[in-house]
């Protein structure tokens, strides 16, 4: 009993401040100079912790179409910084127009972090950028949808003063 008890408490306790944001981004790899573009899913487990995963593309021009990154994270909120930290699985297949059956394949996982950037207040674009051996790069994202509870962080009461007309301005 005391199992489900715990288990029913764990789930109970992180639905409290669930929320999933599904965000787009778009970035400059600073290692190669080529664009990114991507979409992000993060579930939020508490109001300054969340985890989540990225799948970025980086489009080359000499035509291969699977060079790809898929990057799972945590994070933490600090203010209008938020700290990222995780693993970036990369795989780049190069093909060479010389020999078309010959495909170098360049697999690997790296750990990462990063910082992003809340430049203003009531919108929700983010700057970012992200760190490891395998890749440097910086951008912007923004929310596609959100999913979950809405939390008020500044919880301030709402009054209107036009309705009580007794009550003095400076209450």
């Amino acid at each position: 009993m005391k199992k489900y008890l715990i288990l029913i408490l764990t789930i109970y306790s992180l639905n409290i401040y669930s929320q999933a944001h599904i965000g787009a981004m778009g970035g400059y790899n600073l290692d190669n100079d080529k664009t990114q573009v991507g979409i992000g899913l993060n579930y939020m487990l508490f109001p300054k912790i969340s985890v989540g995963a990225m799948a970025m593309i980086t489009p080359f021009e000499d035509g291969s179409g699977d060079d790809y990154m898929i990057m799972y994270n945590a994070k933490y909120k600090l203010g209008k910084f938020t700290l990222v930290g995780g693993l970036m699985d990369m795989k780049m297949g190069n093909s060479h127009n010389m020999n078309m059956d010959m495909n170098m394949d360049m697999n690997g996982t790296d750990p990462y972090f990063g910082i992003e950037y809340k430049p203003f207040k009531n919108k929700m674009l983010k700057v970012y950028y992200n760190h490891s051996d395998m890749m440097k790069s910086v951008g912007i994202m923004m929310p596609i949808l959100h999913i979950g509870k809405k939390m008020n962080h500044d919880m301030h009461m709402n009054h209107d003063m036009s309705k009580d007309k007794d009550c003095d301005p400076n209450c």
